[in-house]
């Protein structure tokens, strides 16, 4: 049977993607009202409630429109995602892993002046919005993080370290980055727009930029590694870590100093040094993968 997507179109792969990810979207909805409706499942300040909409959400937004997607292409989904064993993965995951945690300073500091910024006054309606979502966003987190338990320890790396990288890597790695790349003709402007959807799509307006750059990290983790094992196990380390970082930290003042550290000079020295180790880490990561998957 012919395909119908072939690998040349990726204008029509895109146009597929966002088009089944918006209907899941509308899916995803209509089952929690759903359940909502029979069985009274309703709480959206219950945890189990809002994981369950997490998960539908990844599912049906990302996983599958990504997966079925990269199906319908003439080199079937594990090829076209570039999921094949390679004998250079398990040292290019540990690159992946240095390489974040060498990056975690910029990120802190670009996570502490995101937080600071305010827009002139004429937009000050718009500014109230977004600290609004930014506030909702974090009290979900709060609400998902804050049950100290082993079985939800378990729960949380699954559903919000391993289904979320695997599903979010799918679809912004996966599809879109290669996908783009095609389009416009162009590798690393690829990386950078799909960084920039994959940022704007969190709907955390205050967590923007940071995220950006942890977009662009996992985007050019893929493209010099050609394996989306990689990013996916870059994205797991770092969901993973914040979990349990909250997990093992929140009763302490651990996290608070974390996440209210002033941008001091020493502050912003530490997160030059951090880029500047990071790009180091990058180059010999590209080295070693130039033979690709």
């Amino acid at each position: 049977m012919k395909p119908i997507i072939t690998t040349e179109s990726g204008k029509a792969r895109i146009f597929y993607l966002f088009l089944f990810s918006f209907v899941g979207m509308f899916v995803a909805g209509g089952i929690m009202q759903f359940l909502t409706l029979v069985f009274g499942f309703g709480d959206s300040s219950n945890a189990w409630f809002i994981r369950l909409n997490t998960f539908l959400q990844s599912l049906l937004m990302f996983f599958f429109p990504a997966y079925g997607v990269a199906g319908m292409s003439e080199s079937g989904p594990s090829r076209f995602l570039c999921l094949q064993k390679s004998a250079k993965l398990t040292s290019a995951i540990g690159f992946s892993v240095l390489i974040f945690v060498a990056a975690m300073p910029m990120v802190s500091f670009l996570m502490q002046w995101n937080q600071q910024m305010h827009l002139p006054e004429s937009l000050k309606s718009i500014e109230q919005w977004m600290r609004q979502m930014e506030d909702a966003a974090a009290a979900t987190t709060e609400i998902l993080l804050e049950e100290k338990s082993v079985w939800v320890l378990m729960v949380n790396l699954l559903l919000i370290g391993v289904f979320a990288a695997f599903s979010e890597e799918f679809f912004f790695r996966g599809v879109l980055q290669q996908s783009l790349s095609e389009m416009v003709k162009n590798k690393h402007a690829a990386v950078w727009i799909t960084a920039f959807l994959f940022s704007v799509m969190h709907l955390q307006f205050y967590g923007f930029f940071p995220r950006l750059v942890l977009g662009v990290l996992l985007g050019y983790l893929f493209l010099y590694g050609r394996n989306l094992w990689i990013p996916i196990a870059a994205h797991f380390f770092n969901n993973a870590l914040s979990i349990l970082t909250v997990f093992f930290f929140s009763e302490t003042d651990f996290v608070q100093r974390l996440e209210n550290q002033p941008l001091t000079f020493e502050f912003g020295c530490g997160a030059a040094l951090s880029l500047i180790v990071t790009l180091f880490l990058f180059l010999l990561y590209k080295k070693r993968m130039e033979d690709g998957c």
